[in-house]
């Protein structure tokens, strides 16, 4: 590879070399899979309702993984290997109606799923490890650790802001820990606040996930909308550390100046406006969690076919997508991209889900279409 350089005549003259960029693994071999499912499919009332259940139960063994190698390994890329195992077990649902409105026919489907995410192991030696720290200036976010979901948030439990100098010295002992300062726990009972009070605090993974489709036509008229929502799922909001502790630096919440805290105000939601305070918005804490359920009118249709006698098979429509979401999240999107993150170990997207770094939000669009055939 022409990336490395020797001097092999001696002086300044340099010839191209070539170094090792990756370690290879001759045992390597394919994951493996292995699923139980259990299913019903139903219709009732002469077939106008549907009703189709299935559970699984999904265990997944020699994931591919590359581990960390030690420095003196060279900066060759580490083998894959097949370590840990898996486990998914999920219930999805899906319920359907179609029915009559006089001349017209309407329909209705209610589909949704509910999963749950256990690692059963790693490697036989270690029971957690670090997800990437990319993305954010203080740490790790995310851990993967036996007996939780994979890329589960990690760190240190936000407990309020400290209410005066009489809080401060009660609390444990806090680097930095001042009125109006965050406070965190001290999970432990070592009577100071350190990395070993760090705790799994939040889940990218949904508790339950949905979808209703609708439909209606008469006539030559024809309406269909999707609303699509997730539900007990978090977001780690990496932006926070921006618009709330870089004290105007930046760009920030059209809030903070009326919403931080101040003496007597115990509803605050920001810490003191304090350009000294450099350890709460430092600490990868709880503090940056927020809930990311939302439902989200994603498509509405309204469609005209247009007389036969004018133009055959000839259909005009106005849609919108994305047209309205209902969400307690404050970032700019609950609906966040796929990561395409990748660390010291390859690509980690399954390690990162629900991060937020300030994807650009889902569009809004209205359009008008016409379709016809000749």
């Amino acid at each position: 590879r022409g990336d490395t350089f020797y001097a092999i005549q001696g002086g300044n003259t340099i010839t191209a070399g070539f170094r090792q960029t990756s370690l290879g693994n001759p045992d390597l071999r394919w994951e493996e899979n292995k699923s139980l499912n259990a299913g019903l499919d139903l219709e009732f009332f002469g077939g106008s309702t549907s009703l189709v259940i299935d559970v699984y139960q999904r265990d997944t063994d020699d994931l591919l993984f590359d581990p960390a190698t030690p420095g003196a390994a060279g900066i060759a890329a580490p083998p894959i290997v097949n370590i840990g195992k898996m486990r998914n077990r999920g219930i999805d649902f899906s319920l359907g109606y179609t029915g009559a409105i006089g001349s017209g026919t309407w329909n209705v489907n209610l589909n949704g799923a509910h999963y749950r995410n256990e690692i059963l192991s790693i490697d036989g030696v270690q029971d957690e490890f670090f997800g990437t720290a990319a993305g954010a200036r203080f740490g790790f976010q995310t851990i993967s650790r036996v007996g939780e979901p994979i890329g589960a948030f990690y760190g240190l439990e936000w407990d309020g802001f400290f209410e005066d100098d009489a809080a401060v010295a009660a609390h444990a002992s806090q680097d930095g820990a001042a009125p109006g300062r965050i406070r965190f726990k001290d999970l432990n009972g070592d009577g100071q606040v350190t990395a070993e009070d760090r705790t799994i605090i939040g889940s990218p993974h949904p508790d339950l996930t949905a979808g209703l489709d609708l439909g209606f036509q008469m006539g030559a008229w024809d309406v269909s909308a999707t609303l699509f929502g997730s539900f007990g799922n978090e977001i780690w909001e990496v932006q926070k550390q921006f618009y709330v502790f870089r004290n105007f630096s930046t760009n920030v919440r059209s809030d903070l100046l009326t919403d931080s805290w101040e003496p007597g105000k115990t509803d605050a939601k920001y810490p003191i406006l304090d350009q000294n305070d450099t350890f709460s918005g430092q600490q990868v804490s709880s503090y940056y969690v927020e809930d990311g359920s939302y439902v989200r009118l994603r498509n509405l249709q309204i469609g005209y076919r247009i007389p036969q006698t004018l133009i055959p098979e000839a259909r005009v429509y106005l849609q919108g997508e994305n047209l309205f979401t209902l969400t307690g999240y404050p970032g700019l999107d609950p609906v966040l991209p796929a990561s395409n993150i990748s660390g010291a170990a390859g690509d980690v997207r399954d390690q990162y889900r629900g991060i937020d770094r300030g994807a650009y939000p889902s569009n809004r669009t209205i359009s008008v279409g016409i379709s016809a055939a000749f």
